[in-house]
C-alpha cells in the first residue's frame, strides 16, 4: 500500500545575501549567507487512493513539497517516509541533449524516467505513434519548437502506467486542438491509474476536476487542509 508521511519535515536553503554599504562616497558589497525555510515543520499523512491538490501563492512552498517527495530536496529537519514507487510530471523536458535528435533522447529520457532499456522498441513505436512527428524524429532536438520538445518528453514520462505515486506540477498539455485531446485523454488514464495523486495547480477547475482533498500552503507552511472544495474557498 502507498503512503506519504511526513512528521515536522522542513527544508531550508542557504543563501548568499550581498547588501551594500557606503563608505566613501561608494558601494561596499558585504556577503552574507542567509537561511530561506522552504518548508518548516509541515506534519500530513496521504494514504492510498487519496488525490491531493496542493494550492497557495508562487513561493507559498507547493513545488518546494512535491521535489521533496520526489527525493529532489533531501529534509533538513524531521522526517518524510515515501513508500511506494514515484512517477513525477514536472519539468518533463529536462535531461533533453539539443544536439541529438529525437530518436536519440528517447533512451536519454528513458534512463531518466528508470523505464528499462528491455522495453526501447516499445517506447520508439509509442513515440512515433504519440507524437506524431515523423521524420522530424530524426532532426536535431536544437531545431524542435517547445511544443514538439514536449511532446516526446510527454510521451516518455506518460509510457508506463503503474504509478502508485504521481505527482504533478499543473497538468501538462499543449499543441493544436487534436493532440491536446488526445493528451487530455493520456494524462486522465495515468491519473486514474495512480495509487496516489498529489497535484499542484492555480486551477480551481483543475483541482476539483482531479482531487477530493486540498492542502493549501503559505510561507512554507500549511494553513488548511481539509476537502478540495473548502481549500479552494478557503485560498479565495
Amino acid at each position: 500500500m502507498s503512503e506519504i508521511i511526513c512528521q515536522d519535515l522542513s527544508v531550508i536553503f542557504p543563501v548568499i545575501h550581498r547588501p551594500y554599504k557606503i563608505k566613501g562616497g561608494k558601494k561596499i558589497r558585504t556577503n552574507s549567507l542567509i537561511s530561506i525555510n522552504a518548508l518548516s515543520c509541515i506534519n500530513l499523512s496521504i494514504k492510498q487512493g487519496e488525490r491531493v491538490g496542493l494550492l497557495g501563492k508562487n513561493g507559498a512552498g507547493k513545488t518546494t513539497f512535491l521535489r521533496s517527495l520526489a527525493g529532489v530536496y533531501a529534509p533538513s529537519s524531521g522526517k518524510l517516509m515515501v513508500n511506494g514507487r514515484v512517477t513525477s510530471l514536472f519539468e518533463a523536458n529536462v535531461g533533453m541533449d539539443q544536439n541529438a535528435t529525437g530518436y536519440q533522447n528517447i533512451p536519454l529520457l528513458m534512463a531518466l524516467r528508470q523505464i528499462p532499456m528491455s522495453k526501447y522498441d516499445e517506447v520508439v513505436a509509442d513515440v512515433e505513434k504519440f507524437t506524431e512527428l515523423k521524420e522530424a524524429l530524426g532532426r536535431l532536438v536544437r531545431t524542435y519548437s517547445r511544443g514538439m520538445k514536449l511532446r516526446i518528453a510527454f510521451a516518455i514520462a506518460t509510457f508506463e502506467q503503474n504509478n502508485e505515486i504521481l505527482l504533478m506540477d499543473e497538468v501538462m498539455g499543449g499543441g493544436d486542438k487534436d493532440f491536446k485531446a488526445k493528451s487530455k485523454k493520456r494524462i486522465e488514464n495515468f491519473i486514474s491509474k495512480a495509487g496516489i495523486l498529489v497535484l499542484a495547480s492555480h486551477s480551481s477547475d483543475t483541482l476539483k476536476k482531479y482531487c477530493t482533498r486540498g492542502i493549501t500552503f503559505e510561507d512554507g507552511k500549511i494553513i488548511f487542509d481539509g476537502s478540495i472544495e473548502d481549500a479552494i474557498n478557503y485560498k479565495n
